[in-house]
Order: C-alpha cells, then sequence, then structure tokens
C-alpha cells in the first residue's frame, strides 16, 4: 500500500480526564471546576498565547492539522476566547468531549478526523503552556518519511526532539537553560501509525516511549520551548544534560527557532 501521511497535533487545553493528571481528584466534579477556575484558565491562556499557539501558527509547513481538547462543560467566556484565537490557524478546530479516561479520549479526539485516504496518521502532542520552533513540521515530516522507508511494514515508530530550551518561570526572575534530554520529552513528540491500528503518541508515557516503540531522536535542533511554573502539572526537571543560556547564544537561538515570542517572555 502507498505511504501517504496525515500530520495532525493535539493539545489539551485543560480537559478533564478522568486519569492521567499528577493531581486527580477522585470527585471529577471537584477536578473540573479546578480545571476550569477562572483565574488558573486565565494564566492557561496567557501561556497558550504567548508560546503554542504562535509556534503552531508560525510553522514554515503548514500541511497540518490542530485538535484543541476541552470538555463538554467548559466555560462559554473561554470557548470564545479559543474559537477567536485558532480563528486564523488552519485547519484547526475544537474538539468537545465529556470526562472519559485519558487514553480513549484521545482516541476519540482523533477519531473525530473524517477518513481522508490516508494510510498513516502522524499525530504529535503538544501542551498549552509549552513551544516547537518554526520548522518542527518540516522536520517532522522529512523524518516521518526516511523512518517510514526503514521500519518494518504496518509498525508504529515515534518521533522525538531532545534539544531545546527549558524556561523557568518559578522565580523572580526567567531562567533559561539550554537541555539535551535523554528520555523522549512531550513538546512536539509523534507517533507515526497506521490508520487502522487507533494508535496515537498519547499511547504510552512519554518518558517510557521508546521502550515499546522504535524511537528517532533529533538532537542538533533547538526544537522546542518547555515552561516550568508553578501550574505544571509533571515535575519540571530535565534528564539529562543542562546547562544555563543568555546573552547573545539565547538571543540567536530565539530569533532562529522562535521568533514568534512576546519580549515578556525573554528575559
Amino acid at each position: 500500500m502507498e505511504f501517504r501521511n496525515r500530520i495532525v497535533g493535539l493539545v489539551r487545553f485543560s480537559y478533564p480526564a478522568l486519569t492521567g493528571f499528577t493531581r486527580q481528584d477522585e470527585d471529577i466534579a471537584a477536578q473540573i471546576a479546578w480545571l476550569h477556575d477562572r483565574e488558573r484558565l486565565e494564566t492557561r491562556f496567557r501561556f497558550f498565547e504567548a508560546l503554542s499557539l504562535p509556534s503552531l501558527k508560525a510553522q514554515s509547513d503548514r500541511g497540518f492539522e490542530t485538535l484543541i481538547l476541552v470538555g463538554d462543560g467548559f466555560p462559554d467566556w473561554a470557548m470564545q476566547r479559543l474559537h477567536a484565537g485558532i480563528a486564523d490557524l488552519d485547519r484547526a478546530r475544537i474538539v468537545q468531549l465529556p470526562p472519559m479516561q485519558h487514553y480513549p479520549a484521545m482516541q476519540a479526539a482523533f477519531g473525530s478526523l473524517l477518513d481522508d485516504g490516508c494510510s498513516h496518521l502522524t499525530s504529535f502532542r503538544l501542551d498549552d503552556d509549552d513551544a516547537m520552533d518554526i520548522h518542527h513540521v518540516a522536520r517532522l515530516r522529512r523524518m516521518v518519511d526516511g523512518m517510514a522507508r526503514i521500519v518494518n511494514p504496518g509498525t508504529s515508530f515515534c518521533i522525538g526532539h531532545n534539544r531545546g530550551l527549558f524556561l523557568d518561570l518559578s522565580g523572580d526572575d526567567p531562567i533559561w537553560t539550554d537541555v539535551t534530554e535523554k528520555l523522549p520529552l512531550g513538546v512536539g513528540l509523534a507517533m507515526c501509525a497506521p490508520v487502522e491500528s487507533r494508535e496515537n503518541i498519547f499511547r504510552r508515557n512519554h518518558r517510557l516511549l521508546h521502550m515499546f516503540f522504535t524511537t528517532l531522536t533529533e538532537g542538533e535542533t533547538h526544537g522546542y520551548i518547555r515552561t516550568v511554573h508553578s501550574g505544571n502539572d509533571s515535575e519540571g526537571k530535565a534528564s539529562g544534560q543542562v546547562r544555563l543560556i543568555g546573552g547573545a547564544k539565547l538571543t540567536a537561538v530565539l530569533r532562529r527557532g522562535f521568533p514568534f515570542l512576546p519580549e515578556g517572555f525573554r528575559g
């Protein structure tokens, strides 16, 4: 069968999954109330509108789709703001689902895509407070096309980017570090899978992905910005080499890969 690839990214925007959170309340009503708290959502929008959304809009390869996953009880004011934000992002749409177990919810979100005859789905993940560099999708497409020629036919494989920047906003002043991860990082992490398998990038914990799937990591490009702040659900620690970065070197990296970054986030 001819290899025909479809690239789709998914952003979970305060979706109330029944599993998957580090902070998981057994009372789903309490979980939803926390996730949809006005002050908390305003903070998430601040990150989303400064990092995740601009990085999607700035991609040099526009041949991808974006799904924004929210709960079926997402507040009206937030839904209006979300719709306005993605209005000029090509082939982006919002998916609303009731609270579900985490992975079935991800399958349902990707399952909402209309069949376009492609043989493979390359799904990538992006949290609402992180960013990908502007050539991420173009590089991902090139790497997937190459890997598809060498992996066992009919199997799923993954593509990651282990070089990037951490932006620590937990203190009074932002701290930038140049990070090379030794384990797969979730920002922009992708899986190419046969459509009939219904597998997607959320199939396994991102740190353990390489244990279950053939995984290629690109280690030369600063491919992501991962923010560290008090609202992180997961621990904001790198698994590999960490080096402070600033001055002209940081400016050059940001100009090359993240020119959309607002001045207030540049340190």
